[in-house]
């Protein structure tokens, strides 16, 4: 072996052998348009996703806008205790948890049970019609959502006019004065403006999976429930558990957008989240820089640990995880 060794390395040397090139060369003379392809999407990341990490300094240091990163005085953690000690932080806290919860357990359910809906539907156009019709709200500007809220909710638009018909509210009364109708409306915004495009992934799931499977069954007896639940979920389940991992992992970034257009004086207690509460001060005021920064932060960390718990959690249940 000693010497078929030296002789090979005697040959390489002479020139009679071309060493190997390493694993990265060769696949990268192989698969170049792929890297080509890859260098946009390397862009997009470093451009706005690494890069701006530099910007996180700004939560320990009172952060002047003249000096900027390099010149301003350093703060320690004075920002984050300043945060933990807000009246608001508990208030803050709970309400984007709130709404968490909601969104886990009444929108990320939807685009499932669309799926399936549609998968079930065996007449193409009908389906292709469907599809369409629940896809396009989410290509409606969140803006042009929350006036239609507002015009629809009103003391007089149709849902307004109706609950008070019902006897729900009084007459002349806006649903988005009253608390215990705020989270409700998000939610259901949300179901409504999202369910159609986050049921394509399901879509893409449901097809993939060996219909033999369902004659297999289908000659054994089984009904349409039996093949949903024996054949239907645990083929959709590593996607519905990545999903709802990535959810898990979000539970604090709620998208303040809709609810910072929707809110006001009377809802604050039961609408304010972190989202709202840092474009508020760190963009509508624009004087608390290192502030809201360290509220970002300390959203980022709790974000990424409960990703990591959420992760474990589904690997050790279901032995499917994204990591």
């Amino acid at each position: 072996m000693k010497n078929n060794a030296t002789t090979e390395s005697r040959r390489i040397t002479a020139g009679f052998v071309k060493p190997k090139k390493s694993g990265w060369s060769r696949d990268f003379r192989k698969n170049y348009p792929v890297y080509i392809l890859f260098i946009p999407v390397f862009a997009y990341f470093d451009l706005f996703s690494y890069w701006p990490m530099a910007g996180v300094s700004m939560a320990f240091q009172d952060y002047d806008i003249v000096k900027g990163m390099f010149g301003s005085p350093g703060a320690g953690f004075k920002h984050f205790a300043n945060f933990f000690s807000d009246p608001y932080f508990g208030r803050l806290i709970g309400n984007t948890v709130i709404f968490s919860l909601l969104s886990i357990v009444f929108v990320f359910p939807m685009p499932i049970i669309l799926a399936l809906l549609l998968t079930a539907v065996h007449n193409k156009l009908f389906r292709r019609t469907i599809q369409t019709s629940v896809y396009m709200p989410f290509f409606i500007a969140t803006v042009v959502v929350c006036g239609l809220i507002k015009n629809f909710v009103s003391n007089d638009g149709f849902i307004g006019m109706f609950f008070a018909k019902l006897g729900v509210v009084e007459d002349g009364t806006h649903l988005l004065t009253l608390p215990k109708f705020f989270r409700p409306i998000i939610v259901v915004s949300d179901i409504w403006q999202g369910v159609g495009f986050g049921s394509i992934i399901f879509v893409a799931a449901l097809s993939s999976i060996d219909q033999t499977l369902y004659e297999a069954a289908a000659i054994d007896g089984a009904g349409r429930i039996s093949k949903l639940f024996k054949i239907t979920l645990p083929s959709i389940l590593p996607m519905i558990m990545l999903m709802l991992t990535l959810r898990v992992g979000s539970l604090l970034s709620v998208g303040y957008e809709k609810i910072a257009l929707l809110y006001g004086p009377e809802t604050f207690p039961v609408a304010d989240v972190l989202g709202s509460y840092v474009y508020r001060l760190g963009v509508a005021a624009g004087n608390e820089y290192s502030y809201t920064t360290a509220i970002g932060l300390f959203n980022s960390v709790v974000s990424l640990v409960l990703l990591l718990i959420a992760n474990y959690l589904s690997k050790k249940t279901t032995s499917y995880g994204i990591i």
